[in-house]
């Protein structure tokens, strides 16, 4: 499985050490209201270690289908390691067939051939991402398990409930939605002036289903936005799990947490704001209640969750921890194919 070797190899001293540590939740992390709507998803003292055990297996399952994702993005698309065109991952999911197509299987070929070098940094996180998976997730396994996603993704069509059961089975991945800065600016007036905040899943723009370029900029528009917003007297620590965005954040000398909010909190009672947008819709209902039961360790008294999740059951379980919803505003992410793209601004304030 995963090695850290292979993520830090070339660092050196560029890295920079985050003093935070996170640390395991505990079913006695649950106020008793918390406890009770816990017990009816299952969730007990005596299956809590049992929990924790899943949540290893699956996330450890859900990052490799994640790698597979953006290699597969990256291979069909780049020009960095090829000449040839790229090609177009959506039209390839549209075209229902299953055999791998010869220009991907000769963009396959360059990009293993390019592996022993470093072309830019995106290039080489996406070797990182290579090396690292198991031995049987081929290039192919990698391609064959994205077309059939985006199969699954463009037959969905509109319906939020299924969709979002198609996300909480989807892999982990890196992907950094421009729309994220958006519900942050919505959120803004009731956020505080926070000295201390947690960015949850800040991504980062490795690559894209479509219309990818490789002079796209390596960058975490959240992390970005709160700097520019609370300046530099507030300190900024992001939790994540993917290696590639550990990596990316400590070259840049930014407080990087290894964290799974499912079953670790980054700091007890350390922040007086936690964003957490596009990162709920990656969970089920119990992971959903063990994550806001961590976000709500992690704040002081008063300070205030941002996320964009609109299920009733967000709602449900942030009050049984303490977490009330003050705001709740619909957000434009414009309009795409004649259609208005919509997002939500959620701030739960804790007591």
């Amino acid at each position: 499985m995963w090695t850290r070797r292979l993520w830090m190899a070339g660092v050196g001293s560029a890295l920079v050490a985050c003093p935070v540590t996170a640390t395991p939740l505990a079913y006695s992390d649950l106020p008793p209201a918390a406890r009770r709507l816990a017990a009816d998803l299952g969730l007990t003292a005596e299956s809590f270690p049992a929990y924790l055990a899943a949540q290893r297996a699956a996330l450890a399952e859900r990052m490799v289908a994640g790698s597979a994702e953006h290699l597969t993005y990256y291979v069909l698309q780049s020009q960095r390691f090829t000449s040839s065109g790229g090609l177009d991952p959506l039209a390839m999911a549209r075209s229902r067939s299953d055999a791998l197509p010869v220009e991907a299987k000769l963009r396959m070929e360059a990009f293993r051939a390019s592996t022993t070098a470093s072309l830019d940094e995106r290039h080489s996180l996406m070797v990182g991402l290579y090396r690292g998976l198991p031995a049987d997730w081929t290039l192919e396994r990698c391609y064959d398990h994205t077309v059939r996603f985006l199969r699954e993704r463009l037959a969905t069509g509109p319906n939020p409930d299924v969709v979002n059961s198609l996300y909480q089975r989807r892999g982990l991945s890196s992907d950094s939605a421009a729309g994220n800065t958006k519900v942050l600016a919505a959120a803004q007036p009731h956020l505080g002036v926070p000295k201390r905040v947690l960015l949850v899943g800040p991504g980062l723009d490795l690559t894209r289903r479509e219309g990818f370029q490789d002079d796209t900029p390596l960058e975490q528009p959240q992390w970005n936005w709160l700097r520019q917003q609370f300046g530099p007297k507030a300190a900024i620590d992001s939790a994540d799990v993917r290696p590639e965005v550990l990596t990316f954040l400590r070259r840049r000398g930014r407080c990087a947490v290894e964290a799974d909010i499912t079953a670790q909190i980054p700091a007890a009672g350390a922040y007086d704001l936690a964003v957490a947008t596009n990162v709920f819709v990656y969970l089920d209902d119990r992971g959903l209640m063990m994550a806001l039961a961590g976000l709500a360790r992690a704040l002081r008294p008063g300070g205030v969750l941002l996320h964009n999740d609109g299920r009733f059951a967000a709602k449900v379980f942030g009050e049984s921890l303490g977490m009330r919803v003050v705001h709740f505003s619909p957000v434009s992410l414009g309009f795409r194919n004649g259609r208005q793209q919509l997002d939500r601004a959620v701030v739960n304030r804790r007591g």
